[in-house]
This record gives structure tokens, C-alpha cells and sequence, in this order.
């Protein structure tokens, strides 16, 4: 591997311990920077006037994925499946990002009933239904070499179908969840 990126194995032990350290700071830096960017940019939960916020935001959010489909492949393998260390750094950023949409959320008037615990679960929710499709954008976006128009057609319109659903399936989220009643015995009786 280090020789395909012009490093000798020796410089790259300088660096890192082991693949896991590797796979920590892949995940810290690239997550890191890839969720920051996302809610700078994510229009959910945002106190924003912007048309279809839900929609852009997963259109964002795929979009991102096919920029760098090795890293979220490696990220959506590693989540469940990979080193303790490299799972426990995934888990914690998403974590983070989580809180961090639960906060935006919270500034949406929509949701100023639900209190901070439900907005953590629902931001959970939207996160992991979030990570839950880029698998199936991966394999839409980067499927064997089509040489003819019409499977590039085909293909173009499989993913707006797949964004149309990705959306009405987060409408279906937040939308339900305006309907939600925070109180504190639902919160024990479901425990």
C-alpha cells in the first residue's frame, strides 16, 4: 500500500504504530472534517428559510459521498466491522455530529416542544438513516463502466428516484416528529 502512494514503508511507520493508529486518523481528520463540513452546510434543523431544506440536504450529503467513495465505503465497513479503535472513533464523531444536529434542531420552531433528550434520539435517527443509504448511492454512482447513453440514462434516473425516496423518507422523520409529545413518563415507559 505505501509504495502505490510513493512512501516508503519505513516513513509510514514514523507516522502511525499500526493500521489502527492509520485508521484512527483517517477517520478523525476525513470524518472530522467531512461532518463539519456538512453541518456548516446541512440545511436540517437550521433556522433558515431556504425552499425544500430536507431535499438539499441529502442532495448535499450524497454528493459529498460520491467525491471520495473509497472513504465513506471505508467508513461504512469500518463502522460495525472493523478494529475496536477504528469503530470506537467512527461511533464518537458520529456521536458528535449528532449532538450538533440535535442543537440545530432545537432552533428550529418546529421543534421547540420536543426537549433536549428527544431531539438527541431524533438526530440519532436522522444520522443513521443518513449513513444507511451510501452504500446504495455507492453502488448507483460507481457501477461497471456503461459505454451507452441509455444505461447512463438509466443509472441518471435510479439515482433521482433514490433521492426522492432518501427525501420522503426523512420527511416522513422530521415531519413525524412535529407530532411528537415529549413527556417524562413516555420517555420511562419506553425504557
Amino acid at each position: 500500500m505505501t509504495r502505490e502512494v510513493g512512501v516508503v514503508p519505513t516513513a509510514f511507520y514514523r507516522h502511525f504504530d499500526d493500521m489502527e493508529s492509520l485508521g484512527r486518523a483517517l477517520v478523525v481528520e476525513e470524518l472530522g472534517g467531512t461532518l463539519a463540513i456538512l453541518s456548516d452546510s446541512l440545511q436540517i434543523g437550521r433556522r433558515r428559510s431556504f425552499d425544500r431544506q430536507i431535499a438539499k440536504s441529502i442532495q448535499l450529503f450524497l454528493y459529498m459521498v460520491s467525491e471520495q467513495p473509497c472513504y465513506w465505503q471505508f467508513l461504512v465497513s469500518e463502522r460495525y466491522g472493523g478494529s475496536e479503535a477504528v469503530r470506537k472513533a467512527i461511533n464518537e464523531l458520529i456521536k458528535k455530529h449528532g449532538q450538533s444536529l440535535a442543537e440545530d434542531l432545537a432552533l428550529q420552531p418546529a421543534f421547540t416542544h420536543i426537549d433536549a433528550y428527544d431531539l438527541r434520539l431524533l438526530a440519532e435517527a436522522g444520522v443513521n438513516m443518513f449513513f444507511s443509504w451510501i452504500i446504495d448511492w455507492l453502488e448507483l454512482t460507481y457501477t461497471e463502466d456503461h459505454d451507452d447513453e441509455a444505461d447512463l440514462s438509466e443509472i441518471e434516473t435510479k439515482k433521482q428516484l433514490m433521492l426522492h425516496n432518501c427525501t420522503r423518507q426523512a420527511q416522513m422523520l422530521f415531519y413525524g416528529a412535529y407530532n411528537w409529545k415529549s413527556t417524562e413518563e413516555t420517555r420511562l415507559s419506553d425504557d
